[in-house]
């Protein structure tokens, strides 16, 4: 009998909370779920439809200690079917690149940078000394260079170049005997990483500071390490022929007519540091009277590409024929910039399309030389943190763990990886696999036989 009433009483609830809605509010307040203040939806387009690919397998890398994280550091190189890899325990490893089977492990207290060049990798230890060991994991000689915080090592001909800060030291690469030690001694100068060896020069580049900080050249003889000459407000050489070397000179603040524009190119001998010649390409730009920074295009920049001169000349990009110059000489070709607000060039053409990235989304995209067309090449659904392009296909890990593969020439997706990572490294590629680098972990993918 009770058990009856209270059934009924449950009844006669329900049914007064659904008539009344004061009563459900009076009853049942304690329940009630908070409403937002305010609730919107935003349509989402960019989802990447593509396989998901499994990794084969992976391996850990080594963790960055704060002292030693710059843009060049160096924690794993893929060469003739190998991996190369520091890892946690401060050991370089050599894996199968196919299988991820170890094959050899090298060392101790190594430091995070190296590189491969014609059968050997050359390294840094953490102490400063520089190493050598093939590919069969054979130490072939150590050499004490005390440059424990260099920042690149470099091949050049017969040559192992480490540069750090001002410090650049020459190593011969068969015997590890030390060339010669170069030190810059003006305070001014901080060294870069740029190296050219041509016609027993070694050429190097540097940013000078003073009310104006502007790039700088430095060369030295390569057989003595003699300091031959420098110049300021000269940038990375674009080209060294017939004893000559062409390089664009900073104009900032000497020459800031908003309205009639050039890039000036000094040229130099290579071996004395002795001006010349200079080129003047000249352009009129409409003038910007609201004084707000243009994006799209960087405009004055320069590169050379081959025999083509391109000039990012505002919303204009034009193409020079560089060897064939006149002092009034026209573009031989020009495009209408289609870059968007805050691309930024990479000074690269790969496949007829002038390639750009842009500042907020980290997204690649392109302009086709051929018919002046714009296109996106890797627009997913996140920022993109790190993008490689290797032949005509473009790989992006973004900020939410996905990794895509993207056809640059018909744009489709094909293939996506979940890494679990948001922090990404330059990808690796050897044969038919793609090795992914988050920032403590290498990711193996066995390529589609559709990508070469």
């Amino acid at each position: 009998m009770i058990q009856s009433l209270h059934k009924t009483m449950i009844k006669v609830l329900a049914v007064t909370c659904i008539a009344s809605p004061i009563a459900y509010n009076g009853l049942l307040s304690d329940i009630s779920a908070e409403q937002a203040v305010i609730s919107t939806s935003n349509p989402y387009y960019n989802e990447v439809k593509a396989p998901i690919l499994v990794p084969v397998w992976s391996s850990p890398l080594a963790i960055l200690k704060e002292d030693r994280i710059t843009g060049q550091n160096v924690t794993a190189l893929a060469e003739n079917g190998k991996v190369f890899a520091l890892q946690r325990n401060e050991k370089l490893v050599a894996l199968n690149a196919t299988t991820g089977k170890k094959m050899w492990e090298f060392g101790s207290a190594l430091a995070p940078l190296f590189t491969y060049s014609n059968g050997f990798i050359y390294g840094l230890t953490k102490s400063g000394s520089l190493y050598a060991v093939n590919e069969a994991g054979k130490k072939a000689w150590s050499a004490s260079l005390s440059l424990p915080k260099a920042t690149s090592i470099q091949r050049l001909g017969s040559t192992i170049y480490v540069t750090q800060d001002s410090q650049l030291a020459a190593v011969d690469a068969v015997s590890g005997k030390i060339k010669w030690k170069a030190a810059e001694e003006s305070n001014n100068f901080t060294g870069l990483s740029e190296l050219m060896e041509t016609d027993g020069v070694v050429i190097r580049s540097y940013l000078s500071q003073g009310a104006l900080t502007t790039g700088a050249l430095a060369a030295y003889d390569s057989l003595t390490g003699k300091k031959l000459w420098d110049h300021t407000r000269q940038w990375w050489p674009l080209a060294v022929k017939d004893g000559l070397l062409y390089s664009i000179t900073n104009t900032l603040m000497m020459d800031d007519d908003a309205v009639n524009r050039n890039v000036k190119i000094s040229v130099f001998n290579v071996k004395t540091g002795e001006l010349k010649g200079e080129r003047l390409y000249k352009w009129t730009d409409t003038e910007n009277k609201d004084g707000a920074f243009t994006f799209g295009g960087v405009n004055g920049t320069a590169f050379l590409d081959g025999n083509d001169f391109y000039i990012f000349q505002g919303k204009k990009l034009v193409k020079y024929d560089f060897w064939n110059y006149s002092a009034e000489g026209k573009p031989v070709q020009t495009w209408t910039s289609m870059a968007k607000e805050k691309d930024y060039p990479l000074n690269q053409v790969h496949q007829q399309r002038m390639l750009y990235s842009n500042y907020d989304t980290g997204t690649l995209s392109a302009l086709k030389l051929g018919n002046g067309q714009a296109v996106v090449l890797n627009n997913g659904e996140n920022p993109v943190v790190q993008t490689d392009l290797f032949g005509n296909v473009v790989y992006s890990g973004q900020s939410d763990g996905l990794f895509h593969a993207y056809d640059m020439l018909t744009l489709k997706p094909i293939f996506t990886v979940k890494t679990g990572s948001r922090n990404f490294a330059p990808s690796l590629k050897t044969g038919g696999m793609l090795i992914i680098r988050t920032d403590n972990k290498l990711l193996a993918i066995k390529l589609p036989s559709s990508i070469k």
